[in-house]
């Protein structure tokens, strides 16, 4: 598209980007028939006392996916949350991983994330 299409208003290019809220809203929503033997669970990490709540859940083999942006403008006490469920996660053989800088997974035990190494820039080397 040129400038003088910009101008004199010619002909626009759109791409159809679907719109994925609008499609996700679409499903069935959080009716389970029948009920299912785990869920994956949505929390919103806002204090300690939510560190229980996950806790609680990963001990009926919920997976959790953990919101930490209520938390991400204290981040003294949001390490030290992270590091509650961190050790944890150890205790009960479980496993927690990054999957944003605002989101957390946490599975219950015996269930273990496929974690990547970060990929290794241009010009560097890696030391094992």
């Amino acid at each position: 598209m040129g400038l003088f299409d910009k101008i004199l208003g010619g002909k626009t290019e759109q791409t159809d980007v679907p719109d994925l809220e609008e499609i996700m809203q679409s499903s069935e929503g959080d009716a389970v028939s029948p009920p299912a033997d785990f869920y994956v669970k949505r929390l919103d990490l806002r204090n300690e006392g939510d560190v229980d709540l996950v806790i609680k859940e990963l001990t009926t083999k919920n997976v959790i996916i953990l919101n930490l942006l209520p938390l991400s403008k204290q981040p003294n006490r949001l390490k030290g949350i992270i590091s509650k469920l961190k050790v944890h996660a150890g205790r009960s053989n479980g496993d927690i991983a990054l999957l944003s800088n605002e989101m957390v997974i946490m599975t219950p035990a015996n269930v273990k994330i496929v974690k990547s190494k970060p990929k290794a820039k241009a010009g560097s080397t890696i030391i094992e």
